[in-house]
């Protein structure tokens, strides 16, 4: 009796029970990793050395396309972070350089905001006679309350030997309720 070989064998080379197995498919990790580089690369990153990691084990295809998806990964990872810092820089630049809006005060680091609801405010009728007692005139009034914010003026008027008189007031120093003021006679 004759022994058949199989169609693949020739007579010239036995068969062999030990072929290598032919790659089974493409790695699902290594397709995820091409698609998350352009979608979330940090994720592609990952997908990318598992995908490298079980062509290699299981005898999958996708080596080749998990190697590329984990460098563009990385590309735009990197790229990404870089523009965010450059972002991030300018926006700090230019809010910066904006000019402040009306009504509002621009702080030192660690100072207090000064408090509208309880500054202090010295009344017309506690101020006149300061300004009195200081100049040396006579029958000064004043006109409106001094409000107890550093640079807050206001201007009083007398009389100085026989003649009229007005002294400007201006608030230099405020420590809890008392305000500290200069008086500066004007005429």
């Amino acid at each position: 009796m004759t022994q058949q070989l199989p169609p693949h064998a020739s007579p010239e080379q036995p068969a062999t029970a030990y072929a290598p197995a032919a790659p089974q498919g493409t790695n699902l990790m290594a397709i995820l990793s091409i698609v998350f580089a352009f979608v979330f690369s940090p994720l592609g990153i990952v997908f990318g050395i598992i995908g490298r990691k079980q062509t290699a084990q299981r005898n999958e295809g996708g080596r080749g396309l998990a190697t590329a998806g984990m460098w563009l990964s990385i590309a735009f990872t990197v790229i990404g972070l870089l523009v965010a810092v450059i972002v991030g820089i300018g926006a700090a630049s230019v809010a910066n350089q904006v000019p402040q809006q009306p009504g509002t005060t621009q702080q030192a680091p660690g100072e207090q905001a000064p408090s509208t609801a309880s500054a202090p405010v010295v009344a017309p009728e506690q101020l006149a006679p300061e300004v009195a007692a200081q100049t040396a005139a006579e029958d000064v009034t004043c006109p409106e309350p001094l409000p107890g914010q550093i640079g807050a003026t206001t201007t009083c008027s007398g009389t100085v030997d026989g003649g009229p008189a007005q002294f400007g007031v201006t608030v230099n120093s405020v420590n809890g309720t008392q305000v500290g003021f200069q008086i500066v006679r004007m005429s």
